[in-house]
């Protein structure tokens, strides 16, 4: 029964990857259904930079001929969403539209990122390596893909504030070992019911959450006592082979704040 909880647990959604230009340039694409919502992560910098930086979500974010960009005109009630969780713990929404405009109120001419005035997206609206956001489609399906430059940094720390949540993401394009993940916040335990563990909750197919504690007291599969920190199952059993998938957006929040820090 434990090893069928454990692979569950184990199954965070995966996209689609692809490298090119000499490991330099890459994109991940994952496919959508109208009217859900999905998780997605900032996984690449602009083309030309050389640390962890940020990039413009009309360089970054790409959709299918399928995805129908939306009109400022009808409210955006037809336009594909991307809502990003800013520090106070609200969105700030962005959309794909047709009839968008530049800031001389002059019609852009083409299908893009804009914001809730219709204007084109500017610098202000850049999204951070690391961060996650969330998108969705009212109602067209088809494929989102994310691309840019691979980072070339070895190590990428995200930090996140004490009792909020925030949405982080896997800032690098290969999976990485959940256990691999570094953090400065203090670990919770499974005997007070994971009250003062820090948490990732990662969401599933289903729409719910598989989530994972940081804790002091965690037991190997034979019952043993760790001794060490570890992120664990609901159980309080250490993770062994679980993994966050390339560009894989998740939320995590603890009692303090911390950071967490991803590393090739």
């Amino acid at each position: 029964m434990k090893k069928l909880m454990f692979v569950a647990a184990a199954a965070i959604a995966s996209s689609a990857f692809c490298i090119e230009s000499a490991n330099t340039v890459g994109y991940t694409a994952k496919a959508v259904e109208a009217a859900k919502f999905y998780l997605i992560g900032t996984q690449f910098d602009k083309a030309g930079t050389d640390s962890a930086g940020s990039i413009d979500m009309n360089d970054l974010i790409k959709l299918s001929s399928t995805l129908t960009a939306g009109t400022f005109a009808d409210d955006f009630a037809t336009a594909p969403k991307i809502s990003v969780l800013n520090a106070a713990g609200g969105y700030v929404s962005y959309y794909y539209i047709s009839d968008g405009t530049d800031d001389n109120d002059d019609d852009l001419g083409y299908d893009c990122w804009c914001d809730d005035y219709g204007y084109e997206l500017t610098d202000s609206a850049k999204l951070t390596l690391g961060k996650g956001f969330w998108f969705s489609s009212p109602t067209t399906s088809g494929t989102i893909t994310t691309a840019g430059q691979v980072s070339e940094v070895s190590s990428v720390t995200l930090s996140f504030p004490a009792d909020k949540f925030m949405i982080l993401c896997n800032p690098y394009p290969v999976a990485v070992p959940l256990q691999s993940l570094a953090t400065t916040a203090t670990p919770g335990t499974f005997a007070d019911d994971f009250a003062t563990a820090p948490k990732i909750s990662v969401l599933n197919a289903a729409g719910g959450y598989i989530s994972y504690y940081y804790i002091s007291d965690g037991t190997d599969e034979n019952d043993d006592d760790l001794g060490f920190n570890a992120w664990c199952d609901d159980y309080g059993y250490e993770l062994e082979g679980t993994q966050i998938d390339a560009g894989a957006a998740f939320w995590i929040s603890a009692p303090a704040a911390g950071s967490v820090t991803f590393t090739l």
